[in-house]
């Protein structure tokens, strides 16, 4: 029998190096189906946890940064809470930002530690955020912690400190399998945040990019609403931060990598590292090499890994 005290799951990977690196760790949140000869269990990264964590008291922010902020509703969503502490240590040196901002414990229905994170994330300029397992220093295959790694002022993406390259013309390359799609699903020309407030005097702004009509695209728009906030600086950020991911449509690479890659091991990148791709002889995206974000991983550690890429826009 599986024991129910089991709370979490670690995955790790082992290099020609012959160190086993923490890939994916997390708790357990779904025990699945059981078969007489099969039980599947579903984990989650460590962020899964903060979906069910609320900020329930007054937080003030001044002079932070984006991130600064991340870093402070993190920790709230774990002082106080009943055993509420997890493993999880700075990633990112602090540094003093320009925003001022306010959480009211009040407003329970939206004050999700995830979902405040994300909508920080969203922001024009808002950064990447990511919780990353490793061995606690000196308890090797004893102990894991996350480290919580984000973007900074100048640059939104996550530190790295390589650059992963996947050349999919090589001779010899070590990409498996290739695809690309395209999507105008999201697309849209300009985006309405709604705020707080009744009929005129409902707070309400708006952010507009004209480019895909001018190249002959059918103007669209959308209607984002937040009736918990009155700044329109802060709605106007989230319509300008909605819009560059919206305003062009979406490429998206998916790749399949073998393990035992020389170039590219396993545990020398991660979801949201900035990588060069090279493509050639595709028709929705021109030849040549560029700046992709890697925003999906999954697959088997004994064989082949699947990552999704995006275009990096920074």
């Amino acid at each position: 029998a599986v024991s129910r005290a089991i709370r979490g799951a670690l995955a790790t990977h082992t290099g020609k190096d012959g160190y086993e690196h923490p890939v994916v760790a997390g708790p357990i949140h779904d025990y699945g189906t059981e078969t007489l000869t099969e039980l599947t269990l579903s984990c989650a990264g460590i962020r899964k946890i903060f979906e069910r964590r609320v900020i329930d008291k007054n937080i003030r922010f001044e002079g932070a940064t984006y991130g600064e902020m991340m870093w402070g509703l993190v920790q709230a969503g774990m002082d106080g809470k009943p055993a509420g502490t997890l493993p999880i240590v700075r990633g990112t040196p602090y540094e003093s930002g320009d925003w001022e901002m306010t959480y009211y414990g009040w407003n329970l229905a939206n004050n999700s530690v995830d979902k405040l994170l994300t909508e920080h994330s969203e922001i024009i300029g808002g950064p990447d955020v990511m919780f990353r397992p490793r061995w606690v220093e000196g308890k090797y295959r004893r102990q894991i912690e996350w480290v919580m790694c984000w973007g900074t002022k100048r640059n939104p993406l996550i530190p790295q400190t390589r650059t992963p390259d996947f050349d999919t013309t090589a001779a010899q390359s070590e990409v498996a399998t290739v695809s690309l799609t395209s999507s105008a699903r999201n697309l849209r020309h300009k985006v309405w945040y709604t705020g707080s407030g009744e009929g005129e005097g409902i707070v309400r702004v708006s952010a507009q990019d004209l480019t895909g009509v001018e190249d002959g695209q059918p103007f669209l728009e959308q209607v984002f609403s937040e009736s918990d906030i009155d700044n329109a600086d802060l709605l106007q950020r989230r319509a300008a931060g909605a819009l560059a991911v919206s305003s062009q449509m979406v490429d998206q690479l998916t790749m399949g990598v073998s393990t035992t890659s020389q170039k590219n091991p396993i545990g020398s990148f991660f979801v949201g590292d900035m990588a060069t791709v090279t493509l050639k002889d595709w028709i929705n995206i021109p030849d040549g090499t560029r700046q992709m974000v890697i925003i999906k991983m999954n697959g088997s550690l004994e064989s082949t890994v699947t990552l999704d890429f995006q275009e990096g826009t920074w």
